[in-house]
């Protein structure tokens, strides 16, 4: 995967292919195929692996975050990993045949929850999110959707922060809100700097 990961990264999702790889590693076409059935399957485990590259690069977080410096860290991580696989946010899936879409829609999902589960965590051990702050018709869990769909957006879009978001995320969340049109805020607002 490594080889994989690299072709990706120099040349694009476009650019991987069952030759190059077999080449690129020095193995012959056929001992490929032992491992993967075919292109999709081969694109499937590296869209797969990038992610995991992404997520596991470093500690995502302080030992106690908040879920707006969580977040934010995850904004920049998966920022950094589409700096690092140039096209490869908006251009993975056009890369799968059509046949494997179902494969690859799974592996997303569970990208996605693997992204929300940490969310969640965080957003429960905030100290500064009070227990009230969400309700059967306004859950956790949904939140953190929320959230997490924002973020794939800004970064979809290449926007260069999700200060905004993070706004959004103090302002509904957090015990404390910053003053309204100030364009300043006191440090420590839901536990992280303004951003």
């Amino acid at each position: 995967m490594q080889v994989c990961r690299r072709i990706v990264a120099e040349k694009g999702m476009n650019a991987l292919n069952m030759r190059l790889v077999a080449d690129e590693c020095g193995i012959a076409l056929g001992t490929l195929y032992n491992y993967f059935a075919d292109k999709d399957a081969l694109v499937l485990a590296a869209v797969e692996s990038i992610w995991r590259d992404i997520f596991h690069a470093g500690p995502p977080h302080e030992t106690a975050p908040s879920f707006p410096g969580y977040v934010a860290a995850l904004y920049g991580r998966i920022q950094k990993g589409a700096e690092a696989y140039p096209g490869f946010l908006t251009g993975h899936s056009i890369s799968i045949a059509a046949s494997k879409r179902g494969e690859a829609k799974s592996v997303m999902e569970h990208t996605f929850a693997h992204m929300k589960a940490g969310m969640l965590e965080v957003l429960r051990k905030d100290p500064s999110v009070p227990s009230n702050a969400f309700t059967p018709s306004f859950s956790q869990e949904d939140f953190v959707g929320f959230v997490l769909d924002q973020l794939l957006v800004l970064l979809v879009r290449g926007q260069p922060t999700c200060g905004v978001l993070l706004e959004v995320i103090r302002r509904t969340a957090c015990t404390s809100a910053a003053p309204a049109n100030t364009g300043t805020s006191p440090s420590g607002i839901c536990g992280s700097p303004w951003y």
